[in-house]
């Protein structure tokens, strides 16, 4: 075995150098160097060729990219472009549609105008129609409109019939409402039940007819005389059924009856079993001592077989 210790430098693509060499060792050691320099060849080839690769992969992607993202913006815009189209489409069809429509403020109008006609021209009133729906979709008339009172206006409310005798011919009712400064009869002093009214107890003042009840008095002759039947706070207004007539007839009083009618009538005499007002029925017993029934009048007689 030579004694002379061999260094050798090795670079691939170079030949081995060494400071003193033998050719024994040298002939041995040549396969393995030439073959580590093919494989690290190999290698740098692969990892070119993978480099090359990875770069055209990442220009086919990014064009990929930019072709999808100018078709997403052409798709958008078509779209838009049909969008806008549609809503014009529908406006116009819309602006033909209302302009078909008849108005509702022409159907309050008319209401308005029949119900102050009606009232006078001397009148505060302030009409009101309601309950008129915005949405209501009826034919434009291509005529006047005809109003006409449905009943009469009572308390300020009624109903006011709107139509059209055009092509498209139809028929509204439509609710009105009446505000008016009215006269009505109100209570000057807390009354309480069971007492009759006087002039002194009453007063008649102007109030706004949409703030007024269903039934009113608005006359103090209609109320002089009557009972009151529950207790009335000073201010309030008079109702008839607040009132009645006092009682004409007390339980157990001698009566008059009275049977038949126009130039021959009976009378007889009776005695009243309850007490009764005006035009109220009560029981009488006769003086055979049958029980019949009539009806009280002013006069303070009981009529019967009515």
């Amino acid at each position: 075995m030579p004694s002379v210790e061999t260094r050798a430098v090795l670079g691939c693509g170079a030949a081995p150098r060494t400071a003193r060499r033998n050719d024994t060792a040298a002939a041995a050691t040549r396969p393995a160097i030439v073959c580590r320099c093919a494989a690290k060849r190999r290698r740098a080839r692969r990892g070119m060729c993978l480099a090359k690769l990875s770069a055209h992969e990442h220009e086919h992607n990014a064009m990929t990219a930019g072709m999808a993202s100018r078709l997403t913006l052409r798709r958008t815009a078509a779209a838009g472009i049909l969008t806008f189209a549609a809503g014009a489409l529908t406006f116009g069809a819309h602006a033909q549609q209302a302009a078909a429509r008849q108005s509702v403020d022409e159907i309050r109008a008319a209401a308005r105008e029949l119900v102050l006609k009606t009232l006078g021209t001397d009148t505060n009133a302030v009409v009101e129609a309601v309950a008129i729906d915005e949405r209501l979709s009826l034919p434009a008339c291509t005529q006047e409109l005809d109003a006409q009172l449905r009943g009469e206006l009572r308390n300020g409310q009624g109903v006011v019939v709107v139509s059209c005798a055009g092509k498209s011919a139809w028929r509204l009712f439509v609710p009105v409402r009446v505000s008016e400064q009215i006269g009505v009869v109100i209570a000057r002093r807390s009354i309480a039940a069971g007492e009759i009214l006087t002039a002194d107890d009453l007063e008649t003042r102007k109030q706004s007819s949409s703030a007024l009840p269903y039934d009113f008095i608005g006359d103090p002759a209609q109320a002089v005389g009557l009972t009151v039947r529950r207790g009335i706070p000073s201010g309030t207004v008079l109702v008839p059924a607040a009132l009645e007539h006092p009682e004409i007839i007390e339980r157990g009083a001698l009566v008059t009856l009275v049977s038949g009618g126009g130039s021959v009538s009976v009378r007889s005499e009776g005695v009243a079993l309850q007490g009764g007002r005006l035009n109220q029925r009560v029981r009488v017993r006769s003086p055979s001592g049958r029980v019949v029934e009539g009806v009280v009048e002013a006069s303070g007689e009981v009529r019967v077989g009515t």
